[in-house]
This record gives C-alpha cells, structure tokens and sequence, in this order.
C-alpha cells in the first residue's frame, strides 16, 4: 500500500534561518533538524503551532523521530526545547555532530556560569546522553520507512538522509558540500540512485550572481600570518561559528612555517581537543592556551569569545562561505536529477530579474526535475 508523504516547512523555508522541517511518512511523524534564527537582532524559532494546528498531529508526544544533519545553531539551536517537548521521539546525528551539538548547546550555556540553574543544566545533560549516534552510510529500519547516512560535507559530522518507503525514495541534504575542504570530504551519494524528491537547502538557489570565493579563508591566514611577521604585531581572530574557527586554525598551522605562536581561548581549545578524540586533527605543538596574561611577543589570538582580548589587537573577524554556490548548486542537481526538488533554507532575491535555480535548469533538456520553493507552515504533499 503507498503511503502518504506530507511535508511542512516549520522554519527555514524562504528565509534563512530556525530550520526546521515535518515529514510524515504514512503514520511515523519526522523532524528533520531543530534550528534558531536571528533576524534585526532579535532570536526567532521554529512554529510548531501551525504543526499541532494541521490535521496530522495533535501533540508533539506524537513526534516519533528527530534526525539532524549537522552542528550549525540554524539546524540545532532549538534540539533542547524540542527534545523536552518530545518526550517519546528518539533523536538521531553522527557522533562528530553530537559533540559540537554538546559544547554549544551544552558547554557554552552551562561550564563556568556560575548563574546557571541546577536542574536545568542536569535536563540538558540527560537530554543530550539521551541522542543515538549514527555512522556514515548506515541504514535505520523503522518498519514503515527506512533512512540512510550519507556524508554530506560542509563540516566534520554532517549528514544527507535518504528515506526510503516502497519504492518511494526522498534526499533531505542539509547543507552540503560538493567539494572537500580541510576538515571533511565533499558529499558522497552511490551512482545510479533513482531519487524521487530532494528536499534541498538551497541558500543561494535565488543568486544566480553569486560565486564562492574559494580562496577566502586562505587570503585571511594570508593576511594574518603577514600582520604578524611583518608588522610585527599581534592578532585577535574572532569566529563565529566553532567549524569555521576550526578549519581557519587548521590552515593557519599548515601555513605558519615561521612559528608565530598561536593562542586559544579555553573554550575553543577544549571543542578542538574533543575533535581530535573523534580523530579529526586539528592541533600543532605551537598551539597553546591564552590565559589571563598577554604574551609579550608577536601572536595570533584565536577567541570565540565577544570581548576583545586584553592588549593591543588588530582585531580580524574570521568568515568565509561553507555553503555551496549557484553553481556548484546546478551542478549537484544535474547529478542526482530528482523528479522533484522541494527547495528550503532560501537566501531572499536581490532582485525579481535574477533567475532562480528553477529557471535555470529549464534550460538543461536533460533535467527532469520540477521544483517548489517551499513556503512555511504550508503543507505540500511529495
């Protein structure tokens, strides 16, 4: 008998941001991650009213499983919440993906707060022991449906699901990767997969203008490592986000053959640490952690931190892109060529002269595939 496939975008539909997606998959009802969003400074989440509102659920105790794809706040910010609102949903992510889930919803929130309430830290913990690890390329069956792991790069840990339900096959690819980077491989998918729909984050599938920068981050360390040699002065680099404060420190160490001393802060030196134990090398022996002195030499200071740093700093704000381009986009399209896309996670149009993705692939007589910008809260059915 062919189930019924509905889904509904909770968050992160036209807009970037609290990701957050409903797939039922006949009687089994699916999230697929939990995340946060900022928008005008302001902290904004998933709307699972318009969930328990619709005519598929009527309690979120009816949640069965909770899959997430990677450790980044817009795909994990909300795990906490949704989890003590689930009491009965197991929830599932790879073991990478656990640990940066822990320090940031975790470690970051709780170890040295001395504010923090007992209770609810204990509730995170257990919440968090309480997430079943998964490994790449391994298969779930859960009677009605079955879902597979596959490495989806863009960082260390993340995931593509493949759902699999008779004959009916459905890609939720998170974000994703196709081209390796310091940290982690690109995306893997086996060839000759005949796949139905792919339920695509496609930040910029309305940007037909926009290229990656690939060199980014290495014009960064470039200009780092040269402030430091030449100017003879101190740098503080401030990240933003744990994966790319990460990967920024490992090609900073590749590339520092004159052995400026490099700083961290206790927070980042602990998550690198953590990795490392999961085997994802990141450390050199001239790394070290900056306490509350300032050492008098020339050095770069690596803080996730808000405040400045004691000293004189240049200070450097440390980004760059992870998220595929418009074209690396058409390109990951044109390999899996789904029957259809269902595009979420979408950067807003610069202008209503660009092309979409959609507009795009109407231009390859070999593309199969019919897209939908999926809107929140609305409810389409694959």
């Amino acid at each position: 008998m062919k189930q019924e496939i509905i889904f509904i975008p909770l968050g992160g539909g036209q807009r970037v941001g609290a990701s957050c997606y409903y797939l039922r998959i006949g009687e089994s009802n699916v999230i697929l991650d939990a995340g946060i969003g900022i928008e005008s400074g302001m902290e904004f989440e998933p709307d699972f009213y318009s969930l328990v509102t619709s005519p598929f659920v009527q309690s979120m105790s009816q949640i069965s499983q909770i899959f997430i794809s990677h450790a980044h706040m817009d795909h994990i910010g909300y795990l906490l919440k949704l989890m003590s609102q689930t009491k009965h949903a197991s929830v599932y992510m790879t073991e990478i993906t656990k640990v940066l889930s822990a320090y940031q919803l975790y470690d970051r929130a709780f170890i040295g707060n001395r504010a923090s309430d007992e209770d609810t830290r204990l509730a995170a913990q257990r919440l968090l022991e309480n997430i079943a690890p998964v490994s790449y390329l391994q298969t779930l069956n859960f009677g009605k449906y079955k879902v597979t792991f596959y490495p989806a790069g863009h960082i260390p840990g993340a995931v593509m699901m493949l759902f699999e339900t008779g004959r009916r096959r459905i890609l939720y690819t998170g974000d994703y990767s196709l081209n390796g980077t310091m940290l982690t491989q690109g995306c893997f998918l086996p060839e000759g997969l005949d796949i139905d729909t792919v339920i695509l984050c496609g930040l910029h599938a309305k940007h037909p203008w926009y290229s990656k920068k690939t060199d980014a981050m290495y014009q960064q360390v470039r200009e780092v490592l040269h402030c430091v040699e030449t100017g003879r002065q101190s740098v503080l680099c401030r990240i933003s986000q744990l994966s790319k404060g990460i990967e920024f420190l490992k090609v900073l160490n590749e590339w520092n053959t004159s052995q400026v001393p490099v700083y961290l802060d206790g927070s980042v030196m602990s998550m690198i640490e953590k990795m490392e134990k999961l085997s994802v090398p990141v450390l050199k022996p001239g790394n070290r952690i900056k306490g509350s002195f300032v050492p008098r030499e020339p050095h770069v200071y690596i803080t996730a931190e808000g405040g400045g740093g004691r000293g004189s700093y240049h200070c450097v704000r440390v980004d760059f892109s992870l998220h595929e381009d418009f074209g690396e986009m058409r390109e990951f399209i044109k390999k899996v060529n789904p029957r259809q896309a269902v595009v979420v996670h979408c950067g807003k149009e610069k202008s209503v002269l660009d092309d979409t993705i959609e507009q795009e692939m109407m231009l390859d007589g070999e593309c199969r595939t019919q897209f939908i910008f999926a809107e929140e809260k609305e409810i389409y059915r694959l």
